[in-house]
């Protein structure tokens, strides 16, 4: 097991960072936060090769899972409508800009003209305004993204040089806890990841052995890489699996709906190339022949006549093949000469083939796992326009799950602008973390549905401020009507009184007088 570290002095101010983490660690902490899907151990790391490896591997079988299915049609589809939502490209502008307007207290116009310089080198360093949509739907899809902070260990305050996506399924986050023997108590907590670019995701592993998986667990990770947290910029979904711990993506629970749908469909091709051609049966006149001749004779004229046509689910076509007779193939039937002469008759076809309730049902049942509003599978069902009657609730709950989506995106962004400001000494780490929550993003185009819904909010407080016009100064004041009715903050209050006073100055915005 190597260790790279390259943040030299950067690393002091970091430890500096945390004497509080330490302080409350000290005091009387039992447990730790597992919202970052890390693989918790105690003390040793020997304990961790030996023991919890096989949540190592799972965790990258389970990435390659979600990878597959989110390769099917049906759930590319709605994946596409949640990122397609959660960001989106303008010709214009960036991706994504930083917002600082609540600093402008804290921060003079100098250190934010610093920040914002700084995010503008971390945009071009990650072409965001070109790969903002890959990395928003490859985040989705693992449920977690990892970057690699690159910087000069000479040169420190040069900040970040590069930033490098990584794998997520060889990216391991680990949790050393220490407890004291008698209280059970946290005294100590150590965390870094682990990185192995060799691991193999076979299922196979499963059924080997426990012994020879730990003997080939212990000679893998000698070549693997343990990184300092630091290293890395590490964000999940924020959704761990109860029984492991582990992080899970927002497409864990379509798993099984998608795998439903998908044997439905496939069942679905066969019952109707099954079902759908009209049999014929052949009644064969076999005289007086004896019953094995008469099998021999029948079965000469299938031979004659068959053409069997299958299907073959791998390519979707169908090929002629001379197999066994199946149930879409014409029936061959003896009859001997004290019955009819032969006889052709037509067996008809399956009469249901257009029934695919079962079908739409798993469809919905995906689309409800995957937090996507069913109506979007019916593109007729149109909910553009201008009211909010036309904004059904699903579509709501549609655009919060998104912006939870894209709240957990920017966490990335905040690990990124904090290793860029620190590295280049713009402000410490104790600044940093009396600012860090007062950060916006604001991404090129928000929801339309946010916007129509913001539109709908102030058409009707302005409907409402018409209706409380003959009250205002009897029952109610100007502020309570800006306050609660228009919900104008302080800041907002004062803003605008400065700028209706400017305004009214200013002949542009003054009205044309009635004798011209």
């Amino acid at each position: 097991m190597a260790q790279t570290s390259f943040f030299g002095n950067f690393l002091d101010k970091f430890k500096l960072a945390d004497e509080k983490k330490e302080e409350r660690i000290q005091s009387n902490q039992i447990a730790t936060d597992r919202d970052d899907g890390a693989v918790e151990v105690e003390d040793a790391f020997s304990q961790y090769l030996l023991n919890i490896d096989w949540s190592y591997n799972s965790q990258a079988e389970l990435i390659e899972t979600y990878r597959d299915i989110a390769n099917y049609s049906m759930v590319d589809y709605a994946i596409e409508d949640i990122v397609n939502e959660m960001v989106s490209f303008s010709e214009h502008e960036n991706a994504v800009e930083l917002d600082l307007k609540d600093l402008e207290e804290d921060l003079s116009e100098n250190i934010r003209s610093k920040v914002y310089e700084k995010w503008d080198k971390i945009t071009n360093i990650m072409d965001l305004n070109s790969s903002i949509h890959k990395k928003a739907r490859q985040f989705y899809i693992d449920g977690r993204l990892s970057y690699q902070k690159v910087i000069d260990k000479n040169k420190p305050k040069d900040g970040l040089l590069d930033i490098i996506d990584l794998d997520t399924r060889y990216v391991s986050k680990v949790r050393n806890v220490q407890y004291d023997k008698d209280t059970r108590t946290i005294n100590n907590i150590e965390e870094y990841f682990v990185y192995d670019d060799k691991i193999q995701t076979t299922r196979s592993q499963a059924s080997q052995s426990n012994n020879s998986l730990q003997t080939k667990n212990q000679s893998k990770y000698k070549e693997a890489l343990r990184l300092d947290p630091n290293l890395l910029t590490y964000v999940t979904s924020g959704i761990s699996d109860q029984r492991t711990g582990m992080a899970i993506s927002w497409l864990h629970k379509a798993v099984t709906p998608s795998n439903q749908l998908r044997m439905m469909e496939n069942s679905l091709v066969i019952y109707r190339i099954t079902r759908a051609p009209e049999r014929r049966i052949f009644y064969v006149d076999v005289a007086n022949l004896p019953k094995t001749k008469a099998e021999q004779y029948v079965r000469h004229l299938k031979n004659m006549y068959r053409n069997k046509m299958s299907f073959d689910p791998d390519s979707g076509t169908f090929k002629d093949r001379r197999h066994l007779q199946t149930m879409q193939e014409d029936y061959w039937l003896p009859r001997n000469s004290k019955g009819r002469g032969t006889e052709v008759s037509t067996l008809p076809g399956g009469q249901n083939l257009g029934d695919i309730e079962d079908v739409q049902y798993f469809q919905k049942e995906l689309y409800k796992a995957l937090n996507v509003p069913v109506s979007r599978l019916e593109p007729e069902n149109s909910i553009m326009g201008g009211r909010g009657a036309e904004i059904t609730r699903d579509e709501l709950k549609f655009s919060k799950f998104v912006s939870k989506i894209r709240k957990r995106f920017n966490i990335a962004f905040l690990d990124l602008l904090k290793t860029e400001l620190i590295l280049s000494k713009v402000m410490t780490i104790q600044e940093w973390d009396k600012i860090k929550n007062k950060i916006d993003f604001v991404y090129a185009q928000d929801m339309q549905l946010e916007e129509m819904r913001s539109s709908e909010l102030m058409r009707d407080r302005l409907d409402l401020v018409q209706l409380y016009e003959p009250y205002v100064g009897k029952y109610v004041s100007n502020k309570y009507i800006r306050e609660m009715v228009l919900k104008q903050t302080e800041q907002d209050i004062g803003n605008m009184d400065k700028e209706i006073k400017e305004e009214q100055s200013n002949s542009q915005y003054k009205e044309p007088d009635p004798g011209f």
